[in-house]
């Protein structure tokens, strides 16, 4: 049976968190964890090793400061983005969180593009004869440089889990694309033996299951709504107050010409039996009173959860997914205001 090769890419300021993954794959049989202190032998190189990375099945990143400014990091993710599939064969886990924010992320290219400038400068001072390989080091860095604001974007554009969470997550992942066996403990042999299933045929969801993906649904779209206000500062010559006044509660200001032209307030509630999304106009800073101008709620679909609308008629009967909600608020609730 094939054996699926994930490698783990990782500095090792995140050593801890690198060997409590691969602590945790080790008791799956049908998946070898790679780590490079243990796959490199003494004196071999290192660079022939990570030209191996493309050819594994996935890849495990653990982003933080310290790896997005390492070289060695760096040239793992290149190696990784040469594949052309490579956005379906990764598994990011964020460990610093302010890479969510877009001005974080250009520190980064202005870092490695600083690291560039530092070294082609050196160079510049030596004769080309005595170089030696430190030209390649000068467009290894550059190709840092060129890259990674497109790596960022594309990690912080998917729903990653937490990191206590990322484990069953990539298993549950590979489950779900029949790469991998489900695995059960040493007292359900018997079952497997003799052919006894122990799911129910009919499984339903759960309260606690909806109430959890409306509550991560409301994270991807006020993450996607901080984006799409970003991206409207910069195209529609308006400026943007996005503030989160808690957990539960997000207030978005849109100003035109310094005059205040619109706020809504995106917040979650319980509606009926189950939570909600609610979008209100009526931004009450002080008693944090909720009237609804829209509201989403969970749709369930053959056992597959959707948002829906649930004030628009017309809406009603659509599936929407995360970002559907926020194309709906720009068009519902911003896009008039901003003519």
């Amino acid at each position: 049976m094939k054996k699926f090769e994930i490698f783990l890419s990782y500095n090792w300021c995140d050593s801890d968190i690198a060997d409590n993954i691969k602590n945790f794959f080790e008791k799956n049989t049908d998946i070898n964890i790679h780590q490079d202190k243990i796959d490199i032998k003494k004196w071999s190189s290192i660079r022939e090793y990570m030209q191996s990375i493309p050819e594994m099945d996935y890849t495990i990143l653990l982003i933080s400061d310290a790896y997005l400014k390492s070289s060695n990091c760096m040239y793992e993710v290149l190696e990784v983005m040469r594949d052309r599939k490579y956005k379906e064969k990764i598994f990011p886990v964020v460990i610093d969180k302010k890479i969510y924010d877009p001005i974080v992320r250009t520190k980064y290219v202005k870092y490695w593009q600083d690291e560039f400038n530092k070294l082609d400068e050196n160079l510049s001072e030596i004769n080309y004869q005595n170089i030696g390989n430190l030209g390649s080091n000068l467009k290894h860095i550059q190709n840092i440089a060129a890259n990674i604001a497109e790596f960022l974007d594309l990690i912080t554009s998917i729903n990653n889990p937490e990191i206590s969470d990322v484990c069953v997550a990539i298993e549950n992942k590979l489950r779900e694309k029949n790469f991998i066996a489900v695995k059960r403990e040493n007292n359900d042999d018997i079952f497997k033996r003799i052919g006894i299933s122990l799911e129910k045929e009919d499984i339903e969801i759960t309260d606690w299951e909806m109430d959890k993906f409306i509550l991560d649904c409301f994270k991807i779209i006020n993450k996607l709504m901080f984006e799409l206000c970003e991206s409207l500062e910069a195209k529609c010559n308006i400026n943007v107050n996005k503030m989160e006044k808690d957990s539960e509660t997000y207030i978005y200001q849109f100003y035109k010409n310094g005059k205040l032209i619109k706020s809504i307030k995106i917040f979650l509630s319980r509606f009926l039996e189950n939570m909600s999304i609610g979008i209100s106009d009526n931004v009450d800073f002080i008693s944090g009173n909720n009237s609804w101008n829209g509201m989403y709620t969970v749709k369930n679909v053959n056992n597959k959860l959707f948002l829906k609308s649930e004030l628009f008629m017309n809406d009603v009967e659509k599936n929407m997914s995360s970002e559907d909600v926020v194309k709906d608020i720009y068009e519902k609730y911003i896009k008039f205001y901003l003519k």
